[in-house]
């Protein structure tokens, strides 16, 4: 079918579609030549496929996630004015499109390959700890005396100061902070009131902020922190990001709810307002629980959870080769997503100088990858060593025979094998003689 047969194709009695199908057709046809003789609905399907294609043959998707390298002086990294201005009145948080194309009704979605869902979780994580707008509003971290939260909050406050966002901590425990972050004290004889004016100060002058409470539970049973204000205060008033952590190794009190007997449980309470839930674990009893998972065996418990007479830390907790990241992150819908990544410990070489007007330079790649991809946890050497090692008997003995004692064992006569055949003499021959309560029924026995 060549160019003229197709501008003269009557669609009243042709199917234009079939002839949009041909390859020799699709490689002459013209749409904006032929707008007025074919209907509308046929150049803009015509149009939207163009675009699908050159669209895919611009990228390749068989491709691993590579992530995207950042320059010094990224646009889109730093946030260049964060400052509020005396004409400001509110705290606008936009967020962009990014659609690739343009979509239409006549699109219909296309399977998610692995590549494309393992560059959608990493996606998330990078946005949680590059505190995008709108990406996580309360992040709720867990942690224990097995694998604090630390590693995780320092990356956060680096690649905050790295954005140039105002990154405001809420202290019950830690003393020590960078000088470029804002410290609120709230150990001691400090109210709630006072703790929530100081927040507040802290965050008046920047159009966004990251406020770190080290400690919830302080913060709402000790200090009676109304976790709705502080809420309200951070997330709804000043359009910042809200992360605290809860130590799940604590004993709550038995007051904790306080008067009210149906209060709910401060955790409960606050993960059902968070909209990220984190779970630290430590890289090394990760391994041990799929260790246990390969040979069928039950998982090994740490910390208060082995219920060791005077044990709260477990061997090898805090492992220094990086943090195990179990993240449930809640969509708008109430749907929940989870992933479980690794998170190292960062290194100069992950980003760049800081330049003058810089506490921290920009990141330069996202480190942070997905559990599964860590060379300990997905080496099939390391399978095949545990499956050998399954295989094995737990005992402190051998169990195999040599061929000499093989040769021995079957020499041996078992007693009262031979003399039910009559060959061994009338010892050990068993007898039986049959009673009057005994029926004998001879057709059976015949049988």
């Amino acid at each position: 079918m060549d160019r003229m047969e197709v501008a003269h194709i009557d669609p009243a009695n042709t199917s234009i579609l079939a002839a949009l199908s041909l390859p020799s057709s699709r490689q002459n046809l013209e749409v904006p030549n032929l707008e007025g003789e074919l209907p509308q609905w046929i150049c803009e399907v015509y149009e939207f496929q163009t675009e699908i294609e050159q669209f895919n043959s611009s990228r390749d998707r068989s491709e691993a996630y590579r992530p995207i390298e950042r320059k010094p002086d990224s646009i889109d990294w730093i946030k260049r004015d964060n400052k509020i201005k005396p004409s400001d009145r509110s705290h606008p948080n936009h967020v962009q499109s990014t659609l690739p194309y343009r979509r239409s009704k006549y699109a219909m979605s296309r399977p998610v390959s692995a590549v494309q869902q393992q560059r959608h979780a990493i996606q998330l994580m990078s946005n949680l700890l590059c505190i995008r707008t709108n990406a996580s509003p309360f992040t709720l971290v867990l942690d224990d005396l097995n694998q604090r939260a630390m590693p995780f909050l320092h990356e956060m406050i680096n690649r905050g100061l790295s954005r140039k966002v105002n990154v405001v901590v809420v202290s019950f425990e830690a003393t020590r902070f960078h000088p470029a972050v804002r410290h609120v004290q709230a150990w001691g004889n400090r109210s709630a009131t006072d703790i929530l004016k100081d927040i507040q100060k802290a965050m008046s002058d920047h159009k966004e902020s990251l406020v770190i409470v080290d400690n919830m539970y302080d913060a709402v049973v000790s200090k009676n922190i109304d976790i709705a204000a502080f809420f309200d205060l951070v997330v709804m008033k000043h359009g910042s990001t809200l992360v605290g952590v809860y130590h799940n190794d604590m004993i709550p009190e038995a007051t904790a709810s306080g008067s009210n007997a149906y209060a709910p449980d401060p955790l409960q309470l606050l993960k059902f307002m968070a909209t990220t839930i984190i779970t630290c674990q430590s890289l090394s009893h990760v391994l041990a629980a799929k260790a246990a998972r390969e040979r069928s065996l039950p998982e090994p418990t740490f910390g208060l959870l082995s219920g060791a007479e005077g044990i709260v830390q477990c061997l090898n907790a805090n492992d220094q080769r990086g943090i195990v990241l179990q993240a449930e992150f809640r969509r708008k819908s109430g749907r929940p997503e989870t992933q479980t990544y690794f998170l190292r410990p960062a290194s100069i070489t992950d980003y760049h100088a800081p330049l003058p007007n810089q506490v921290i330079g920009t990141l330069k790649q996202e480190f942070v990858t997905l559990l599964a991809q860590h060379p300990a946890y997905a080496s099939k050497e390391i399978a095949g060593l545990v499956s050998a090692a399954g295989n094995e008997m737990e005992t402190s003995f051998n169990l195999n025979l040599t061929d000499k004692q093989k040769a021995a064992r079957e020499g041996v006569i078992l007693p009262y094998f031979d003399a039910q055949k009559g060959e061994g003499g009338e010892g050990g021959r068993i007898l039986y003689d049959m009673g009057e309560e005994d029926d004998f029924d001879e057709e059976e026995d015949e049988i």
